[in-house]
């Protein structure tokens, strides 16, 4: 009983040593937090499309004829539908798949990629002109996000700085160099998922865009923003 009594004594005056070494290596600091936010434009916009034989007005149409019309439409607005367009599910999961020789197709979904809000009401016109209506939205990002948050964590540092030089002056004092920086890894809405109700700006009036070759769809900016909270030493 008396050793271990010694060695929680010892343990305790190294804990203690150890604590005051810190203290005296930083006697004051500094604790700020730097944000950094961007807005950004959606450059990988994802919609859902699903075509049956029910979809023509003028009678029952495969398949397989639909998904013809569909891609010879898809080209005339320069979309490379072997790169962008592909057979998929409607929760935006990529895949492909072979389907049965004796299998009767009635139905096939596809996932399409388009690069920004124009060319998706355009896509939604040419497809309704030839009874294709299913579509819905699945996603929209940007193809840099990784890069658009690697600058924002280096912006929210240096907003971190200079909210130290600041407060450091107003004491008459400077702030050192930093010895603790934590990265709250928030990025917000760098991606965005979307539910059947197919929120754009303009969603309720996409059948009429069918009809209207003014009518354009449009996408609000996405807020992508970071934050670091950084102890500096006060010199």
């Amino acid at each position: 009983m008396k050793k271990l009594l010694i060695m929680a004594a010892g343990l305790l005056m190294l804990s203690t040593a150890a604590s005051a070494q810190q203290t005296e290596a930083y006697p004051s600091y500094i604790i700020v937090t730097g944000n950094a936010e961007r807005e950004v434009t959606p450059d990988e916009i994802y919609v859902g499309i699903t075509i049956d034989e029910s979809d023509s007005r003028s009678g029952k149409v495969t398949v397989a004829e639909q998904e013809r019309k569909m891609v010879a439409e898809l080209k005339k607005l320069g979309i490379d539908v072997d790169k962008d367009l592909q057979v998929g599910d409607m929760s935006g999961d990529l895949k492909s798949y072979v389907l049965r020789r004796d299998r009767v197709q009635t139905q096939k979904n596809y996932v399409l990629k388009v690069s920004d809000a124009a060319t998706l009401g355009k896509v939604f016109q040419a497809l309704a002109a030839i009874d294709i209506s299913r579509m819905n939205l699945i996603k929209a990002t940007r193809s840099d996000l990784e890069q658009i948050k690697l600058e924002l964590r280096a912006e929210a540092m240096k907003n971190a700085r200079r909210s130290a030089d600041t407060l450091a002056e107003a004491i008459g004092q400077k702030a050192g160099k930093a010895f603790m920086i934590i990265d709250n890894n928030y990025y917000g809405s760098g991606t965005v998922y979307f539910n059947d109700a197919m929120p754009v700006a303009r969603s309720a009036k996409m059948e009429a865009a069918a009809t209207d070759t003014g009518a354009s769809l449009e996408f609000q900016d996405m807020k992508i923003n970071c934050s670091v909270n950084v102890r500096f030493v006060l010199e």
